[in-house]
């Protein structure tokens, strides 16, 4: 096995482990076989009761019943999140870490993970070794997180046990997020070494993460003193699944799929909301719009998975370049749109001129990938962009007129050479 692939010239795509670089098919393999070892281990050092079983049984069927309740959500929100998204599976691994030993939350997690896999995930076209991977990183936040736990316990003799079962949870959800979050960012880090990856994640991703643990919590706590109470954490369960599919939902009727910013509609309304704020408050405000120049070409050249790279490089450079509050989206095709508030005509202009420099240092080979040849002479060109720029209030009082303006601007840039930004002051009329 090659640092390139098996085949001499081959560039791994990430469909099969065995084609792939050798740190990243080691690693893989070694978090693997880490988990194997340590859960046998675990399993050998266990002295199972008829409690454990008892507790054991209740968290399977109490995950296989909430999986089949909430499937259809499930596949939804598996079908529209545009990428990782918080299990709600983990409510009952969590669980399991607080009320069984090692070596059988670890395979309560193997359980309920298979069971999730074969309900929802199997037909999904994820790469096997993706999910034996995930799989070990399950295993792996179990046994962690049910050692912590117990060695936080064994630390606190002598206090009350309420005090002692509050400070140990806490640790383990600690451990348990850390360990999880930890392996799986190592693995999207080895693949994707260039990306720009979230490590803490959205404040929305973050809420639902906890309340599951806090959920869990309340189960590992249930399952201990009164078994049969557990079953009403499933109502909670299937609501706040049905919660995050609302939300995702909302997401994606918000947001251009190619490259995640605001569609043309939500973009207009934002954009007037903003207007009506700076007309309240009398400041100025700036409407761009982009226009990607020669894009037939780039997609005529070198095919439309290529030109939907190119968007998303594009999209991502502009939320870098831009302020928090500017509001950006897409209006279809090659063209970008922008609403800056509070902003001076000389600030609008200098902001335009940096998104054009920003976009024209855009390599093809910064994005391409596997998408061209790897020795191709284009991966040195860079895009280029054409920007309207239209300033409210001195070029209209409505949203549409300074869209029409900052549109006859990029006309005069198109024609005039491309590659520059016309303001729609300067127009000659």
């Amino acid at each position: 096995m090659s640092d390139a692939g098996t085949d001499a010239g081959t560039v791994w795509t990430g469909a099969r482990l065995r084609d792939a670089p050798r740190k990243i098919f080691y690693a893989f393999v070694l978090v693997e076989f880490t988990a194997a070892v340590l859960l046998v281990v675990a399993l050998l050092a266990a002295q199972p009761t008829s409690a454990i079983f008892t507790r054991f049984s209740a968290l399977v069927v109490l995950c296989v019943v909430f999986e089949e309740i909430s499937l259809q959500a499930g596949k939804m929100r598996l079908l529209i999140s545009a990428g990782p998204q918080s299990d709600m599976t983990s409510v009952w691994t969590f669980a399991a870490t607080l009320v069984l030993p090692a070596g059988f939350a670890a395979i309560f997690a193997l359980v309920s993970f298979g069971d999730l896999w074969l309900r929802k995930y199997r037909t999904s076209g994820r790469p096997a070794y993706r999910e034996v991977y995930t799989a070990a990183v399950v295993a792996l936040s179990c046994l962690g997180t049910t050692a912590v736990r117990a060695n936080v316990e064994n630390q606190l003799t002598g206090l009350p046990d309420a005090l002692v079962t509050a400070v140990a949870i806490v640790f383990a959800a600690v451990a348990f997020t850390a360990i999880n979050r930890g392996l799986i960012f190592f693995a999207a880090r080895l693949i994707y070494p260039d990306a720009k990856l979230p490590v803490i994640g959205s404040w929305e991703d973050n809420a639902l993460e906890l309340a599951t643990l806090c959920l869990g919590a309340m189960t590992g706590v249930v399952l201990l003193h009164q078994p049969w109470v557990s079953v009403l954490v499933l109502l909670p369960m299937v609501l706040l699944q049905r919660g995050a599919l609302v939300k995702e939902l909302e997401q994606a009727a918000s947001t251009d799929a190619k490259t995640g910013l605001l569609n043309a509609t939500v973009w207009q309304e934002a954009a007037r909301r903003e207007l009506a704020r700076v007309d309240r408050e009398e400041v100025g405000a700036a409407v761009l719009i982009l226009d990607l120049d020669h894009f037939k070409s780039v997609n005529d050249d070198h095919g439309h998975l290529f030109g939907d790279a190119a968007l998303l490089a594009v999209s991502t450079r502009l939320k870098a370049e831009l302020r928090q509050y500017d509001v950006v989206g897409r209006f279809g095709g090659e063209e970008f749109v922008v609403m800056l508030p509070r902003v001076t005509a000389a600030e609008a202009s200098a902001a335009a001129e940096r998104l054009r420099a920003a976009i024209g240092s855009i390599a093809y080979d910064d994005f391409a990938g596997t998408l061209i040849d790897a020795d191709s002479p284009a991966r040195t060109r860079t895009l280029s962009v054409s920007i309207g720029v239209a300033l409210f209030p001195d070029h209209g009082a409505e949203l549409e007129e300074l869209l029409h303006k900052a549109d006859a601007a990029l006309y005069v840039a198109k024609r005039t050479g491309r590659n520059r930004v016309t303001v729609a002051a300067n127009l000659n009329n």
